[in-house]
């Protein structure tokens, strides 16, 4: 039985792969920030008897204190993690700040990856196969607007959304350079364009319809994510657009430019 840890498990993608888990036998944490959708969890579990091995943490990983938490807690109740799933996003149609001073979308949907993947490393390196997938637009175009990671400035809020995902390359790039063990595999996964309640209220009526033509449901977007996660490639870092395989001599996973970012993004934790 494999524990399995999926955050914004309790909607959309995160959802669909952690009743697979559960399906499948194993331990699944989910975490998320709404009870409501955490007794619907549970309640789904106990539908296909597997309310025993469902876990549901409620944590607000918008804040680093809320990630710094949600890693204690897992430290203390789970020995060993197997698998960790960061699916877990927010995107928004304009800039808000968190308590902490940060921009919602970014730490959502890239600095509590970063938090999560370094401090659960430990739990991740007691399994035989440790794997990290990060759900994410990996292997678009776009660059990362190194004056103003958090767009305070200015807030575009479609080009935001992506810029988490050239984010979001980099810390893959960065944690297999910084991981001396080597052990654990990372994998960066854009699973296009899907149906998930997060895209449905993103964005104007244009972007709702797109979504709505050519996005896939859950069910079916989850099928390629679970094969790569019961049988990951060879290689310490891999991205994957749905099934193709990306090259990642791109500029996307550039490893000064992997650096450069685990650097500023250190510094700024330093000061939460």
């Amino acid at each position: 039985m494999k524990t399995v840890l999926v955050t914004g498990g309790a909607s959309g993608i995160g959802k669909g792969i952690a009743m697979h888990y559960l399906g499948n036998g194993d331990q699944v944490i989910a975490i998320g920030s709404s009870a409501k959708n955490g007794d619907a969890f549970y309640n789904q579990s106990k539908q296909i008897g597997a309310g025993e091995r469902a876990v549901f943490i409620q944590a607000d990983l918008s804040l680093v204190a809320g990630n710094r938490r949600t890693i204690e807690e897992i430290k203390t109740h789970f020995p060993i993690l197997d698998t960790v799933i960061f699916c877990a996003a927010k995107h928004s149609n304009e800039y808000i700040e968190t308590s902490e001073g940060l921009e919602l979308t970014f730490a959502l949907d890239y600095l509590s990856r970063f938090v999560l993947s370094y401090g659960l490393k430990e739990l991740l390196e007691k399994s035989d196969n440790p794997v990290i997938m990060n759900v994410c637009g990996t292997g678009m175009k776009g660059e990362v607007n190194w004056d103003d990671l958090q767009h305070k400035a200015s807030f575009p809020s479609q080009k935001v959304m992506m810029h988490g995902s050239r984010l979001n390359d980099l810390s893959g790039v960065a944690f297999t350079q910084n991981d001396t063990a080597g052990k654990i595999k990372y994998i960066l996964y854009n699973p296009m364009a899907v149906q998930t309640p997060g895209m449905a209220e993103y964005g104007g009526l244009l972007m709702k319809l797109i979504y709505k033509a050519i996005g896939k449901p859950v069910d079916r977007a989850v099928v390629p994510i679970i094969e790569l996660l019961n049988n990951p490639p060879a290689s310490a870092l891999s991205a994957y657009r749905e099934r193709k395989k990306l090259d990642l001599t791109l500029p996307a996973y550039d490893k000064g430019n992997a650096k450069r970012l685990y650097e500023v993004t250190t510094k700024l934790l330093s000061g939460i």
